[in-house]
């Protein structure tokens, strides 16, 4: 038998055949269940009729193929509930660009389509393949992330060389951005806005401040008006300050939080000393028997005698 291979410049080329078969031999290393039926077909094909497989076998290995294609099935039904359950949740999703890059997408699923076997997330109003899934979030967190922020710092403020404090803020983005801020000193001491300056994302805070403070450690608090959030970031920043010199007179603070204390309902010194005889309109005066001569006691029978020394009732005859 004759060997017939394609001949090129006195050469009989081989090296393509052998790719060629290398490439269709190449798969997975996964045994899914068209592929155990394609074993079992095979074995049954090619047995030795001198020494065949028994019955048994076979029914064993056809149960074993029953089994597997069960277990696939509903492996395929749990993923489809578990896809139907991420309707709602904020993931994080990739998507390939033309130069192979990865560009990453946050949202929250809208909606599961399953089509041809395949799940796909909807996504701010996209649909991306099941497999292109990276991350699912805790809820409000995509939210959170937009929120305004602020690094915690330490400033040290000596009145001897006075100077002024700088920092950075993150003011957030979209429905959770904030315009203006407000510094609240130990929790009590409203910050006057005049003595707030801002440049972009910075805000520097006058020296006034801190020499209006007692001697000591401080702390500062910041809100933002990022309605109807209101972000509050409590003791971002500590202060010491030393050598400082208060004055009374100063508009540094435009207000406390302290509260008014409240006033007790009855006080003593209020009330006025009620008047003997003043009796209410709606009560009548009590009569005490006996006291004006105007009613005689209930208990006193009216033929009785008279103990006392008024005049006596009674006939002797």
């Amino acid at each position: 038998m004759a060997l017939i291979q394609p001949v090129k410049d006195g050469k009989i080329e081989e090296k393509k055949a052998v790719e060629s078969t290398a490439k269709d031999r190449t798969g997975t290393s996964e045994l899914g269940k068209e592929a155990f039926l394609q074993l079992l077909v095979a074995q049954m094909r090619y047995q030795d009729p001198l020494n065949p497989t028994s019955d048994t076998e076979y029914i064993s290995q056809l149960a074993q193929f029953s089994q597997l294609e069960q277990l696939q099935n509903l492996a395929a039904s749990n993923e489809k509930t578990q896809m139907l359950a991420m309707v709602g949740k904020e993931v994080c999703v990739s998507v390939e660009n033309a130069d192979g890059s990865l560009t990453y997408r946050e949202g929250v699923v809208d909606a599961v389509t399953v089509s041809g076997g395949k799940a796909y997330l909807e996504v701010n109003g996209n649909l991306y393949d099941v497999d292109h899934l990276v991350q699912v979030y805790k809820d409000g967190y995509l939210l959170e992330k937009k929120m305004p922020s602020v690094d915690y710092s330490y400033f040290a403020y000596d009145g001897d060389t006075p100077k002024n404090y700088t920092f950075e803020v993150n003011m957030g983005v979209d429905e959770a951005a904030a315009t203006e801020i407000a510094l609240i000193v130990d929790g009590e001491l409203v910050v006057n806005p005049d003595y707030i300056r801002r440049s972009g994302n910075y805000f520097t805070i006058n020296q006034d401040v801190f020499h209006q403070l007692m001697p000591g450690r401080h702390t500062i608090s910041i809100i933002f008006n990022n309605e109807p959030y209101y972000t509050t970031i409590t003791d971002f920043l500590e202060v010491d300050v030393i050598n400082s010199s208060p004055k009374e007179d100063s508009d540094v603070f435009v207000g406390q939080n302290k509260g008014e204390p409240e006033e007790p309902d009855d006080v003593p010194g209020d009330e006025e000393p009620e008047e003997p005889g003043d009796v209410p309109e709606d009560e009548e005066p009590e009569v005490i028997p006996g006291g004006d001569g105007t009613e005689e006691p209930d208990d006193v029978p009216k033929d009785e005698e008279d103990n006392g020394t008024g005049n006596n009732n009674e006939v002797t005859e």
